[in-house]
């Protein structure tokens, strides 16, 4: 596709580079074990009916085997004096009743957010799975707090929901947002293990917002040769996905990234939003601060989230 020309220090945004192949590694990690912060309130506590298809999925495979899935639930108290509530107690049991095997550890600090992801860099679970509020609703875990640092620092991938987030009962379909940079490219590493656990079909959404101005015969023009540039970066991504037998499909949107997101991520329709920290730079703003945490706040199904490493 012939390119126009570019004004000094003009970039273009949220184009995939079909001359550069997409990150394809993918770990072997197995979800053997999940950390789940806990304050003791109502929000907090609801992350358990969040990842209960995960817990359950590992039970019901551990019969031929030890895939059960070992779950700690880490109660970081302010003060010395603070105790373990009935919600943390009510919550234990609950994974327990899934078939997880539940364990407590407890940390004293009033810095909430660094004694999670220290805990998380001590003991390296596969898995973080928390709300992003806790106790006093909107007022504690709030943006710049506790739930936005845990996302700047986590070392391993995040399962987070919000008050808006519905429980599923399982995974069946995903949802991952793409900005054409391996930034964005590096959440199929941890996603795609867990995606072929449940047989889940993904669709992979691209938004392309900086075309705003073209008239109705250039947006068509324009949308047909986006499609042939995306389906060519994707390739392999798509040939690995479908080699382990499940389905995938392109899907191009236009508009706000955020907005167009979070339209497409219904319930019902997506079981799962997945998505890395760090895109491209500049206008698309797939950084902290801006996308990422607009879905965070507003997303109504659980966000997996893969901070990618600079």
């Amino acid at each position: 596709m012939a390119e126009q020309a570019r004004k000094p220090g003009q970039t273009r945004t949220n184009e995939p580079d079909s001359n550069r192949k997409m990150p394809t590694e993918t770990s072997n990690m197995t979800l053997r074990s999940i950390l789940i912060p806990h304050d003791g309130s109502i929000l907090s506590g609801a992350i358990a009916d969040s990842v209960g298809s995960l817990i359950a999925a590992g039970a019901s495979n551990s019969a031929g085997g030890d895939a059960a899935i070992d779950v700690t639930l880490l109660h970081v108290r302010e003060g010395a004096s603070e105790e373990r509530g009935d919600l943390l107690h009510a919550t234990a049991e609950r994974l327990r009743a899934l078939g997880g095997r539940v364990v407590h550890a407890e940390r004293i600090s009033a810095d909430v957010a660094g004694a999670i992801v220290d805990y998380a860099r001590e003991t390296r679970p596969d898995l973080v799975a928390m709300s992003t509020h806790g106790r006093g609703g909107l007022e504690r875990w709030t943006r710049g707090s506790v739930a936005e640092r845990v996302l700047r620092a986590c070392p391993v991938p995040l399962w987070m929901v919000n008050p808006r987030t519905r429980a599923g009962s399982g995974i069946q379909s995903i949802l991952v947002p793409l900005d054409g940079s391996d930034h964005a490219a590096r959440v199929f590493e941890p996603l795609l293990p867990l995606a072929r656990a449940f047989g889940a079909r993904m669709t992979l959404l691209f938004v392309d917002w900086d075309a705003a101005t073209d008239t109705p015969s250039q947006a068509a023009k324009r949308r047909a040769e986006r499609e042939r540039e995306v389906e060519e970066w994707l390739a392999d991504p798509l040939e690995r996905i479908r080699a382990a037998g499940l389905q995938a499909e392109i899907r191009i949107v236009r508009g706000d990234t955020a907005e167009q997101i979070l339209n497409a991520a219904e319930p019902g329709t997506f079981d799962l939003l997945a998505m890395s920290t760090h895109g491209r730079s500049g206008a698309s703003r797939w950084l902290l601060g801006s996308v990422a945490e607009k879905v965070l706040a507003q997303s109504r199904i659980p966000v997996f989230v893969q901070r990618a490493q600079e």
